[in-house]
């Protein structure tokens, strides 16, 4: 007999819903059959709104093969639920791109309270900045709870949860920095709070989006879950050793340098993300945290195919420069005399004017005149060439060749 809140998309506010409140209103015999109304923007996709009939229809399944849930949800929480909501590849690149912002600062707490923080000095170390930063802190509180209280303003609530965090950041990176770690562990619980109000965090975890899923977990009696941790470090182990002993055996020592430095950016970059161990190399030292293995190797693949792209760009460009200089090479090995010694012309100067047509008709002055231009053109050219290739043009002809069929290799291979 009667509704608190009745939802629906905006296209239903009439007369979808007029004519229902006056049916339910007469068939109940009330004044006010629904309290509230709340009606939701349509949803559009790159702009158009999404229509069977546009043929832009995406299911969400469809739109989790590309994005996670979160990175979903992060997009729409950007956007005014009342509001028409976009879904493209800006707004889901602008989502990525905050939830890493959210991920690092979370990293950045995690880091600083896994030391024994309560053994220091607690308290304000650094004045202003301290007062400044938890100014900052109260001042989100209010905006993030005046924003939720003025129409369920969630781009509001996150646009003042992202400006907090990068107050953080700035904080964070103050010359001699001693950061108030129970203030930064405060402002990454609250932040946490609230995206667990918004659906975006899961689990139990004080703050931080937590891990799911993966390798790790609790081992069983026989240890198995250490594993692949331990023969990480005996690989890891076996290569440092064998670079070494090469060095020690009267190697090159600064080849063994590099390639000790390559196995270290190997465990880094390609061992331990497997495992969900994330390594970031900082002036101060190397910080860790856990995640989940499959965000991380999913975020690997999007980094390798965004540095796949780049490498083609730039390859496709060295290949066109590179068909141009073979070209050029081609055409200035032509020698002067011979620029015009072709079917077209049937007599010639001593210098390789072409002055009579094949027909037999003399060339135009105007003609004879544009082909010593030409000629001259050549000549410098043709000269230049031989100072170039030191009088050997074929074999320079032959070296561009050579290196315009290495980068269509590398293309190809990049293509695959």
């Amino acid at each position: 007999e009667n509704l608190d809140i009745h939802a629906g998309g905006e296209d239903l506010k009439f007369p979808h819903h007029d004519n229902e409140l006056a049916q339910s209103e007469a068939c109940f015999g009330c004044q006010q059959w629904v309290n509230y109304f709340t009606h939701t923007g349509h949803l559009h996709i790159e702009g158009l709104k999404m229509s069977k009939s546009l043929k832009n229809f995406i299911t969400i399944r469809q739109a989790l093969e590309h994005n996670t849930a979160r990175q979903l949800r992060i997009m729409f929480l950007l956007q005014g639920w009342d509001q028409p909501m976009n879904y493209s590849d800006q707004t889901i690149d602008d989502a990525r791109s905050k939830e890493t912002t959210f991920k690092s600062f979370f990293r950045e707490v995690e880091a600083l309270a896994r030391n024994d923080y309560l053994s220091e000095e607690v308290g304000w170390r650094m004045g202003e900045a301290d007062h400044k930063l938890s100014e900052a802190y109260l001042a989100a509180r209010q905006t993030v709870h005046e924003s939720l209280l003025d129409n369920f303003n969630t781009k509001e609530a996150m646009g003042a949860m992202l400006k907090l965090i990068n107050e953080a950041n700035q904080y964070l990176r103050l010359p001699n920095a001693k950061p108030s770690v129970l203030l930064l562990r405060a402002i990454a619980t609250y932040i946490t709070q609230i995206l667990k109000v918004f659906g975006v965090v899961n689990g139990g975890d004080d703050f931080g989006f937590g891990m799911g899923g993966g390798t790790g977990g609790d081992a069983d009696a026989n240890g198995n879950a250490s594993e692949p941790y331990i023969d990480a470090m005996v690989s890891f182990r076996d290569n440092i050793r064998n670079a070494a002993l090469e060095a020690a055996k009267g190697g090159d020592a600064k080849a063994a340098i590099q390639s000790i430095l390559k196995i270290c950016d190997g465990l880094r970059d390609d061992v331990l993300p497997k495992l969900g161990v994330r390594l970031e190399d900082r002036p101060t030292g190397t910080m860790w945290n856990l995640e989940d293995p499959e965000v991380m190797m999913r975020e690997m693949a999007e980094k390798a195919a965004k540095e796949r792209e780049i490498q083609i760009s730039k390859l496709e460009k060295q290949l066109v420069a590179r068909e141009k200089e073979v070209e050029k090479i081609k055409n200035s090995m032509v020698q002067p005399q011979d620029l015009f010694r072709t079917d077209e012309f049937k007599e010639w100067d001593e210098a390789g004017v072409p002055i009579t047509l094949a027909s037999g008709e003399p060339v135009s002055g105007g003609q004879v005149k544009k082909k010593k231009k030409a000629i001259e053109k050549q000549e410098k050219a043709y000269k230049d060439l031989m100072d170039k290739s030191g009088n050997n043009p074929q074999e320079l002809l032959d070296a561009t060749q050579t290196e315009v069929d290495a980068i269509k290799f590398k293309l190809s291979e990049l293509s695959l």
